[in-house]
């Protein structure tokens, strides 16, 4: 260490660069997309009204008749049935397509005759899960046909 440098003033500077930097790199976390849940280019969220009110009414009747038996009416899951609404439902959706919601649902439920339900209950229910779960419906239907159900990603938080 040269002379006129003492052990204070390289402190010092070293305590200086830390509050330079530490802002800047403060700045360029706060600017990082989460990429896994951020939409893409012409991909809509289940936060662009994806579903009618009339299509989440029929979902409800639906989910009624033939998924209340275990998941609850109020979709919080029974014994081994999991939770459609609520933040672990969330988070383990979060990022992925309803096209995959929609597949899972399709082919394992119900657990006792996987498969049954026709895809058009599969969407309408979709519907009426995401209305309790607080996402906003529009004017145009929910549509498993074409892959539309790939293009809307399942994003909890409102941007």
């Amino acid at each position: 260490m040269p002379r006129w440098l003492s052990r204070r003033g390289v402190r010092a500077a070293g305590l200086l660069g830390a509050l330079i930097v530490m802002p800047l790199w403060a700045g360029v976390a706060a600017t990082t997309v989460d990429h896994a849940t951020a939409p893409r280019r012409n991909e809509r969220t289940t936060w662009d009204s994806v579903f009618s009110a009339a299509q989440a009414g029929r979902g409800e009747t639906t989910y009624k008749q033939l998924c209340a038996r275990c998941h609850m009416e109020t979709l919080a899951g029974g014994d081994e049935a999991g939770e459609l609404t609520g933040s672990a439902f969330m988070s383990s959706w979060s990022g992925q397509s309803l096209a995959d919601l929609h597949e899972r649902i399709r082919t394992t439920m119900p657990t006792d005759t996987p498969g049954v339900y026709s895809s058009q209950q599969v969407t309408d229910v979709i519907a009426y899960m995401l209305r309790f779960n607080g996402f906003p419906s529009g004017s145009v239907e929910l549509t498993h046909a074409n892959d539309a159900l790939k293009s809307i990603r399942f994003v909890t938080a409102k941007p």
